[in-house]
């Protein structure tokens, strides 16, 4: 089972997101590198990004990018970590073919929060026309840094605030909620919100235990009842008398299962 839980969450939102505008690469392995890039897209020549879906994703994805998400703020070995990939990625798209601006990959940086001090260090500067919270690195870096914790709270920016940290991602999770229910969004990011819940509640021992608290435990009670439904009538139809709460956690561990690969009885069990 994954160490980093909340990489599993970043990824599996984004892609969920961002696979109907192109194709998007889960750990794309940097050529020639012992490095792997968290998520890597590719939009689709004839595909126009959905704006009122998407928020400020879908002015994201309009060129290749590389997608490197952060629980905690980066330190600036992390940052420069995710400069080289994009170098050595970039090298080999030119021995492949011709860059320009409009087609290089560009790297976005997702973090909670930054510091004033590390964004001087980095000669980070708001991004033209973009929203607050949004800088850009000297332009030959292609780099984008988005803090999380500094976008406006608006609908548009509700899927990176998702990936926030304490109130941010309350409010974000709160916003989620009251989508409409059949809202394939709100069903998706609810759904992995609680899986990342519940992983991280079965191994205490990870370093996001504490920091899971705020409404997710709402999100995973909604989640929850939605799932019980299921289960029940999972359960008549193959004529299992077993109670709507066991039938919903079955499913439950079959979904983290699916994402996580086998989980151990031990923790399915743990009496």
């Amino acid at each position: 089972m994954t160490r980093h839980p909340f990489d599993q969450l970043a990824k599996q939102l984004l892609e969920q997101l961002l696979t109907p505008c192109g194709k998007v690469e889960i750990s794309k392995e940097v050529p020639g590198e012992p490095r792997f890039i968290d998520l890597y897209f590719s939009p689709e020549a004839n595909v126009t990004p959905n704006q009122a879906t998407l928020g400020i994703l879908a002015a994201m994805v309009q060129s290749p990018g590389l997608f490197e998400p952060f629980r905690n703020p980066p330190t600036l070995e992390e940052i420069e970590s995710c400069l080289l990939k994009r170098l050595w990625l970039v090298s080999d798209l030119r021995r492949r073919q011709a860059l320009s601006a409009t087609n290089a990959p560009v790297l976005w940086i997702i973090a909670p929060t930054l510091s004033q001090n590390l964004l001087t260090r980095l000669g980070a500067v708001k991004k033209e026309n973009w929203l607050e919270g949004v800088y850009e690195l000297a332009p030959a870096f292609q780099t984008v840094v988005i803090v999380v914790h500094q976008l406006p709270k608006t609908p548009e920016t509700l899927w990176l605030r998702l990936l926030g940290k304490g109130s941010v991602q309350q409010q974000a999770v709160a916003e989620v909620i009251a989508l409409p229910e059949g809202d394939t969004r709100r069903t998706e990011a609810l759904r992995l919100l609680s899986v990342w819940k519940i992983i991280v509640e079965a191994n205490p021992e990870l370093p996001e235990g504490e920091e899971v608290t705020m409404p997710l435990p709402q999100a995973f009670i909604e989640w929850e009842q939605q799932v019980e439904e299921r289960g029940k009538k999972e359960g008549k139809k193959e004529g299992r008398k077993e109670g709507r709460k066991a039938e919903a956690r079955s499913l439950v561990w079959r979904q983290l299962s699916r994402r996580f690969g086998d989980i151990p009885s031990s923790v399915q069990n743990p009496d």
